[in-house]
């Protein structure tokens, strides 16, 4: 089942325009943090620059000059829309680019006619027609020495072996000799797949057809040392009984292999798994009819020439998928996500995924990629698949591997942080791949072996410092719009690109719905700020000043323009909130807060006219608000919600006169005492019931007393209050009020605060891991829709109000 996300997703943005310059660039990075964040307000007049969000926007600016720009750019929105739906409707088995090595080790099949001739003389064209200026072939923008010496060394075998294109040859083979030492200089991360087996055993072709080359030079020396070694350790019979990776390099041993035995491990499609070079070399020794048919099929697709894996269809899905929804966009393209995992879910099995549907050599980094997605889309996937990939304390990728990969293991560690209780793989897996990237980046070491890639190093920092339950949707997406490559390039034995994976489209769609959001929030925040002023709020002293962080909090997850209500409500309900925190913190006499709470239980402002000045600014800021907030909800969902709200709100206060009360009486409440009431003193539930009343869907009261709902809305509260309290602990000490620290430490004399303070962090990540469970797998099977909106703010905040509380 695919997750219900919440309704009226937007598809063309009609009622704001953006800055001309929108679609062309990202607004500036954001200050470093909230003191940064205020002075820039007070500098600038205004003109604040949040985290995520660069405010620049002036009311009377917009009425008429950007009519027309707004126009150009909704129809440009809409170009990038369709492009990327038409790519979603080409998804076959993967678009990929050409590899010059496969090629050449197709070029070199002889015909099954007439072994004089070759089989594919049109990859001999190919070849010649491809040849780079200085004499090589590859990648003609990224030049890597074992990738372009090793493609030009089969290039140069399959020329020399046909006697064809002597000049061609001549230059691939000046080439090599120029290069061949630059290997040697070369990070092994950067070496082809399954390089050491490869190289050396076309060294020894290229040598018995008489090719002139460096076969004594210092680097090729040590590659035959490696594939020597490494030959010593494979074993023979399990190659020719049990489908591993070495399928995919048989070139390499080809002098080696039994082909009679190694016949029956071929993949449905006839290939060896999927490599074209592989199955070229099968059906060099073998005639085998299979093995012509996926290699014409792959000529077919790819005219004349041949890639270094294909196909790639499952791989391909993922990794669009996750793109888009890493760059934020993915709520364009609803109806083709669910279908893309709908054919990932189809090949789900319980030893996990590959890269193709039909492979039956699974890898840890599909399958976590594909975990993650799925599970987070409402699928049911268990967390077991990835017992296949463990060896005693650690986790590889591929049975038999040697080294891991960081790209791997960062994907591994994703999709461990999308964990559910009692699964304890995921909680190894999470360890064992948070040691291994902290690691690598304390080494300086983060580069992968199997992509090359601008943003790996900023993708892992991301991580690290901003776990999945922590992390603010639009940050991240802010982030990765950064770290997001149009032109990576992935290393099999060839480098090879991934257009639908890496597409520049995608990011100029980003680009501009991020900046389309970014100038919607800063008529959202103006209003926001001009009723903080209106209210007086800002003449509070004794209060701390937090409209803009209050903002910040939901515009930075509920940030899709038909939200704009919602995120309103939300930040004035956050500001309050944190304003009567403060009167009953530091401000009000017990008297006066006895007095402010039975003026809210009564409703009536008559109650507040001999109420000091601040007691009335927060009073009648309150209660105008909240009857606004009623009077719009009525008009959205048709009904009157006034008196549940207020009920909620009087819970609220009457909670945080409690705990004032327990101050000014010095009251130890016991723990479970004072757990039960700071859940309803947290305030999330008037906060997110306030909000949910205009996420879209039609809402009735006893939606409110709904089992999963409660359940929901129970785990928030406790997360919310726990973190709250360990954030906050000097200043809950400070201002004399109990905190779930303080008297856990009462109940247990011999505890320390560190001791307490991972107490109580276990129990927050027990307690997330189940309203994870309860969201993303519990709440789909009954499409309780409250919840699932819940859950949807709550989760994807990752506890973004709580920020601003403290």
């Amino acid at each position: 089942m695919q997750q219900k996300l919440p309704a009226r997703r937007l598809r063309h943005h009609l009622q704001c325009k953006p800055s001309a310059s929108a679609a062309h660039h990202v607004l500036p990075r954001p200050a470093a943090s909230l003191d940064q964040l205020r002075s820039a307000a007070a500098q600038t007049g205004g003109h604040v620059e949040t985290s995520a969000f660069t405010l620049k926007w002036h009311p009377a600016a917009v009425p008429f000059q950007l009519d027309q720009v707004y126009e150009d750019v909704a129809k440009q929105v809409q170009k990038y829309i369709n492009e990327v739906k038409d790519i979603f409707i080409s998804l076959d088995l993967g678009e990929i680019s050409i590899s010059p090595y496969d090629t050449a080790w197709v070029a070199m099949v002889p015909s099954l006619d007439d072994s004089q001739h070759p089989q594919f003389p049109q990859c001999l064209d190919w070849i010649v027609q491809n040849q780079l200026l200085d004499g090589s072939w590859g990648d003609k923008d990224i030049f890597l020495a074992y990738e372009r010496v090793c493609n030009t060394l089969a290039c140069v075998v399959a020329l020399k072996t046909w006697s064809y294109s002597q000049e061609n040859m001549i230059k691939g083979v000046k080439f090599i000799h120029e290069n061949i030492d630059k290997m040697g200089n070369e990070a092994n991360d950067y070496m082809p797949t399954a390089f050491e087996v490869i190289f050396p055993a076309l060294l020894e072709d290229a040598q018995l057809l008489g090719i002139d080359l460096p076969y004594d030079s210092l680097a090729v020396e040590k590659l035959k040392r490696e594939r020597k070694k490494k030959l010593e350790r494979i074993p023979m019979e399990l190659l020719h009984s049990h489908p591993t990776t070495l399928l995919h390099s048989l070139e390499g041993l080809h002098k080696l292999v039994n082909w009679n035995k190694i016949l029956k491990l071929q993949t449905k499609n006839g290939s060896f798994l999927f490599s074209p070079a592989s199955t070229a070399c099968a059906l060099k020794y073998t005639h085998d009819s299979r093995c012509l048919d996926y290699l014409n099929c792959v000529l077919q697709k790819f005219h004349n020439a041949v890639p270094s894996v294909y196909p790639v269809d499952i791989f391909e899905r993922l990794w669009m998928v996750d793109r888009l929804e890493r760059l934020g966009i993915s709520r364009y393209f609803d109806k083709e996500i669910k279908e893309v995992l709908d054919y990932v879910f189809r090949y789900w099995t319980q030893k996990g995924l590959a890269w193709a549907k039909e492979s039956s050599v699974f890898d840890v980094d599909d399958t976590a990629m594909g975990f993650r997605l799925l599970r987070l889309h409402g699928y049911k996937v268990s967390p077991d698949v990835f017992n296949q990939f463990k060896n005693e304390e650690e986790f590889y990728c591929f049975e038999g591997q040697t080294s891991q990969a960081v790209t791997g293991m960062h994907n591994l560690h994703r999709a461990s942080q999308v964990m559910f209780p009692n699964e304890t793989i995921l909680e190894e897996v999470y360890k064992f791949t948070h040691s291994f990237l902290v690691e690598k980046q304390k080494e300086d070491k983060i580069h992968d072996k199997w992509v090359i890639s601008k943003g790996v190093k900023g993708e892992v920092a991301y991580l690290l410092n901003h776990p999945w339950c922590q992390s603010l949707q639009r940050i991240e997406t802010r982030d990765f719009i950064e770290h997001y490559g149009v032109d990576d390039a992935w290393i099999a034995k060839s480098l090879y690109k991934m257009p639908h994976i890496n597409n520049e489209v995608y990011l100029k769609l980003a680009k501009l719905d991020y900046n389309f959001c970014q100038f919607l929030h800063q008529k959202d925040l103006a209003q926001v700020l001009m009723w903080n002023e209106e209210c007086k709020f800002n003449e509070l002293k004794f209060a701390r000043q937090k409209p803009i962080e209050c903002f910040f909090s939901v515009a930075a997850t509920l940030f899709e323009p038909e939200y704009c209500y919602a995120r309103i409500v939300w930040a004035k309900c956050s500001v309050l909130v944190t304003l009567i925190d403060d009167f009953y913190d530091v401000q009000g006499s017990l008297c006066d807060l006895e007095k402010f709470l039975h003026a809210i239980e009564r409703w009536d402002p008559v109650e507040a006219k001999n109420f000091s000045e601040d007691m009335k600014i927060l009073y009648f800021g309150l209660y105008n608000t909240m009857n606004t907030i009623c009077q719009e909800a009525f008009k959205c969902q048709g009904h009157d919600f006034t008196s549940h709200l207020k009920d909620i709100v009087a819970r609220f206060v009457r909670a945080m006169y409690i705990e004032a009360k327990w101050k000014f009486l010095n009251h130890i409440p016991s723990l479970q005492e004072y757990m039960k009431n700071a859940k309803d003193s947290i305030a999330l539930e008037a906060i997110l019931q306030s909000t949910t009343l205009f996420l879209g869907d039609k809402i009735l009261e006893k939606d409110f007393e709904n089992e999963d709902y409660l359940c929901i809305m129970n785990l928030v509260s406790i997360i919310a209050r726990l973190n709250n309290d360990l954030q906050g602990v000097k200043r809950e000490q400070s201002q004399g009020k109990c905190s779930c620290v303080s008297l856990f430490m009462k109940e247990n004399p011999t505890a320390t605060e560190t001791e307490a303070i991972h107490h109580f962090r276990l129990i927050m990540d027990n307690t997330m891991k189940l309203l994870l469970k309860k969201c993303l797998e519990e709440s789909k099977e009954k499409e309780d829709a409250i919840g699932v909106h819940t859950s949807c703010i709550i989760i994807t905040t990752g506890m973004g109000l709580l920020e601003t509380l403290e």
